[in-house]
Order: structure tokens, then sequence, then C-alpha cells
């Protein structure tokens, strides 16, 4: 008797596997999808590769395909890529296609139009900013904006000092959510940003542990890792400070900024410092106020890259928060530049493979994030008019070739692919290029 229930586990076990037609796993629908955007941005003269597996939504070997056609200049179309090298000027589409090799049947079909930015074309200054996470902080974009000189006369505006370029500043902090930059930094080792700010006239600089600890990394006092992630990048604000105090050593009258060791708001009067109560829910999102306070320059160009960190393992996520947010901020930014350009930035929708060094749930990452992707993709594309764009930097993204890897053949830095960000760049260049008032 207990043999034959053995066997009955056994048989049950094999049908599971193997897919037979009456087992359990085959009573899970599941439906495959593709989702593009209505545009790609390519660069004139350099390679443009796009992969298959963030545009799928789930990567099924020898199921269901995905397929490049159209008339752009494709230099190779393989089963993962497809390679494009368009000429200044040219007016192609790419065609998408979802096929299923059982039957070679085509899914779903879709196409979208390719816009060439001329490579090094400008003579005139463009301004552009970006907001971010890790990616930003590490400058993904350094390679195609800077370094090889594809977008000429670039400044960019920010109040971090981009690693290893002169003059040249982003607003990228690790870790961060579309949500951290609507809460106000207050803590000795949380980054400042100068979006968030008081109604009224009040204009909040900062706390005050948190700048001397932006000095004590400066000058080597203060090595650890976290503390340079955090406090570091800063050379650019800190000359307003007080080394030894934190608080701005030239305040004018409603200059507003957190004691720590107070733990209260202080607020210039005109005279001295003065303790004062603050209401935390009368605060918003505040892109003018920022650019006044630090005197920067109004960009032609704003481009936002978040959504790793919020969404990166949440299958069953409730995305209306976080459009809702971007909203805002693209409500903040126009209102402060009326003809700017808005940028969302579709992140990476491949984590990498699932032997890495990390023992990340890749594969579940990747399905997490195709589902943002999609979002993004209904909410905010074809809103032109709106002084809106999306530029799909994550279909540029190897998911196999695009990571580090150590002597073992295990990916690491998992989820940044570090050896793909001079790719993730050039969608950006482009749009920039494509979009300068003097191409």
């Amino acid at each position: 008797m207990k043999m034959i229930k053995n066997c009955k586990l056994w048989i049950i076990a094999i049908l599971l596997v193997k897919g037979g037609s009456d087992s359990v796993a085959q009573n899970v629908a599941f439906t495959n999808d593709i989702c593009v955007t209505d545009k790609v941005y390519m660069l004139s003269d350099t390679l443009n590769t796009f992969f298959v597996e963030p545009i799928i939504k789930r990567w099924r070997p020898y199921h269901d395909l995905v397929r490049f056609s159209g008339t752009a200049l494709y230099i190779k179309r393989i089963e993962r890529m497809a390679e494009v090298k368009p000429k200044a000027g040219e007016s192609s589409y790419m065609g998408v296609s979802l096929v299923n090799t059982d039957e070679f049947r085509t899914l779903k079909s879709d196409t979208v139009r390719v816009l060439v930015g001329e490579k090094g074309a400008g003579k005139e200054e463009v301004k552009v900013q970006i907001l971010g996470d890790s990616y930003t902080d590490g400058a993904f974009f350094r390679d195609a904006l800077i370094d090889k000189g594809y977008v000429p006369r670039l400044h960019l505006i920010g109040l971090r000092k981009v690693r290893d370029a002169e003059n040249q500043y982003d607003e990228g902090r690790g870790g961060w959510t579309v949500r951290k930059y609507f809460e106000i930094p207050k803590g000795e080792d949380t980054p400042y940003h100068g979006y968030m700010q008081p109604d009224g006239t009040c204009r909040y600089w900062g706390s005050t542990a948190f700048w001397k600890n932006c000095y004590r990394v400066q000058n080597g006092e203060l090595k650890g890792f976290d503390w340079k992630y955090n406090c570091g990048r800063y050379e650019r604000c800190l000359p307003k400070y007080d080394s030894k105090t934190g608080y701005l050593l030239h305040p004018r009258k409603d200059d507003l900024m957190f004691d720590n060791q107070r733990n209260g708001y202080m607020v210039y009067d005109g005279h001295k410092w003065k303790e004062t109560e603050i209401d935390e829910t009368a605060w918003h999102f505040n892109y003018g106020k920022y650019l006044d306070m630090w005197e920067l320059e109004k960009p032609d160009i704003f481009v936002m890259l978040l959504g790793l960190n919020d969404y990166r393992d949440s299958l069953k996520a409730d995305y209306g928060p976080w459009n809702r947010r971007v909203e805002e901020i693209k409500r903040s930014y126009r209102q402060a530049v009326p003809q700017g350009k808005f940028v969302v930035l579709i992140p990476c929708s491949t984590c990498g493979l699932l032997d890495n060094q990390r023992g990340d749930f890749t594969l579940r990452q990747n399905a997490a994030m195709w589902q943002l992707r999609q979002n993004i993709i209904r909410t905010f594309d074809g809103r032109e008019s709106e002084g809106i764009y999306v530029v799909d930097m994550g279909i540029t993204i190897d998911n196999e070739n695009g990571y580090r890897k150590n002597t073992e053949g295990l990916q690491t830095g998992n989820p940044h692919p570090y050896p793909n960000y001079p790719a993730m760049g050039v969608p950006l260049a482009a749009f920039i290029q494509y979009y300068r008032d003097d191409k």
C-alpha cells in the first residue's frame, strides 16, 4: 500500500515538471506579452543596440521569441538583440513582433518610430539635469554625454559633482526612490536635496549635522563607504556652510535649517537663529524655489531615472502613488521652466541572471520591473504635447553579458550593469541631440 502511494506521488511530480496536458501547472493561465514605446531615440553614425529580454514579459527560449523588422538600417538581427546604425535625418521605423514557435504564430506586433539625434551637432550650450538613484550617482551617462563628446556644449546642472568630470553636476542619490525625494532630509547622513520646501517664504537648507559630516568626508576624517556615498560629491555646496557648526555662513531672513543637536528647526530672523515650530505637512516639491536658492540655471531638459528601488521586489504593486509623484515633479519643473522637456527614463527591466554572487532572485525581479516598464509606457508615453517624454534606456541592457563577472563566472554588482553603462547613455544622448535648439 505504501509503495502504491509513493508511485502516485512520483507520477504527479513528473507531470508537474514535464507540464503534461492534465497537470496542475497547465491550469495556471499565462499569456506572454511585449511592451515597447511609441518612439525610440537613436544616435546617428553610432551602433544603437536593443535587447529582447527587457521588452518581453517573460523570456521563454524556444517558446516565444521577439523578431525585429521594419525599415530601420539594421546592422545585425539575432535571437537576443538587434543593432541599428542610422544616418542623421533618416526617417524609419522598427517592427517588433512576439512569435510563438510552436506554430510560428505572431501573437502581437507593434511599430516603433525611430527618431535620430545627430552625434556631435550643436554650437550653443544645452542645459540638462539628471535626477536619480545609484545609476545616476554612478554616472551611467558619463561615457555617452561627456567622455565621447556625443553631446557638445553640455552643461549638467545639480548640487552633486559628477565623478571625474569638471564643472558637471547631477542629482543622483544611491538607493533612493521617488518617495524619498518627497521627504525632508534631516538625518546626519541623509543626502540633502533642495526640492522639498516649506510653503511660504522660508527656504530649507538642510541639517547642521549633515553639512558637518560633508566637511569631514571632504577632509578625509570620515572614510567609510556609506559616509562617502551619502555625504560626498557636495563640493559646490560646502562654501555656503560653516564647517564647525553646519549652519549657513551668510544667512538671510527666513532661511531655515534643522539643528540635530536641538532636534528641531531653526529660522534666521534677519539677526540671529531662533527655534521655530514647523508644520511639515505644509511642504511641497518646489523646483522653482530650489533653482532660486542655489542660483542654478534653468535646465532645458529634466531627466528622471527612478523606479528600481521602488519596485524591484514588488510583483503586486500599486503604481498610483508613484505616478502621482512623477506628475508632481513634472508639474513643478514645468511651472519653473514652461518650455522645458521632462523626460522619464525607463529603468532596467532586466536585473541579471539567477546565478549571481548576491543570490538575488533576478527572474522575479525582472518580472516586477517589466510591470513597472509597462506602467510607465501606459501612463506617460505619447504625451509630448504636455512636455513629457519617455526614453527607453532599459532596452539597451544586456541581461546576460551586461554585468561584471568574477573568476567563477558569476555576475557581480547586481542589479548594476556597469559594463553596460556606456550603451545606456546613448538613447539619452540621442534625445538631447534630437531636441536641442541648435541642431
